[in-house]
């Protein structure tokens, strides 16, 4: 039985399905259900940005102002539930999404991790990673993913 869902979301289809996901389980369960977005300032240090280009404070102002619209689109997709519902924005400058996600899941003592996938293979997989995949392969908790509605059957 689950105390606690954390649910990771990004603004996509195949996080908007993990949420409802999370929710329907919350919900069966009796579980508190916690949102989390991660805001990755880790782009705006990569080695191939100037900064003397960039206006950093700016730029890590919108990413900020993004996350808390899409924790404030989830929280508005769920609705006036029963379930113990909360949000929280993570950040991260070590470009590594997911380790933020599993620091969260271990703070709040999470007894499952939900999140959707996109399903990239081959070349865009390479390039743009899979946050999925850094909490599969390093979680010690259950972990449900989800496919966005074109993407093919759930997987575990």
């Amino acid at each position: 039985m689950y105390q606690r869902i954390l649910v990771a979301v990004d603004g996509s289809a195949p996080s908007s399905r993990a949420l409802r996901e999370a929710l329907r389980l919350a919900g069966n369960q009796g579980a508190a259900l916690r949102a989390a977005h991660v805001v990755d300032f880790g782009v705006l240090l990569a080695s191939w940005s100037d900064a003397a280009l960039l206006d950093i404070e700016r730029l890590e102002g919108a990413l900020r102002e993004s996350g808390a619209a899409i924790l404030e689109a989830a929280r508005a997709s769920v609705g006036d539930v029963s379930v113990p519902f909360d949000t929280v924005l993570l950040e991260t400058d070590a470009g590594d999404p997911a380790r933020a996600i599993l620091d969260e899941a271990q703070r709040w003592g999470a007894d499952l991790i939900v999140l959707g996938t996109h399903g990239r293979r081959g070349l865009t997989h390479l390039l743009l990673g899979s946050v999925a995949e850094g909490v599969v392969h390093a979680s010690s908790l259950p972990v449900l993913l989800l496919r966005g509605a074109d993407g093919g059957p759930a997987a575990a």
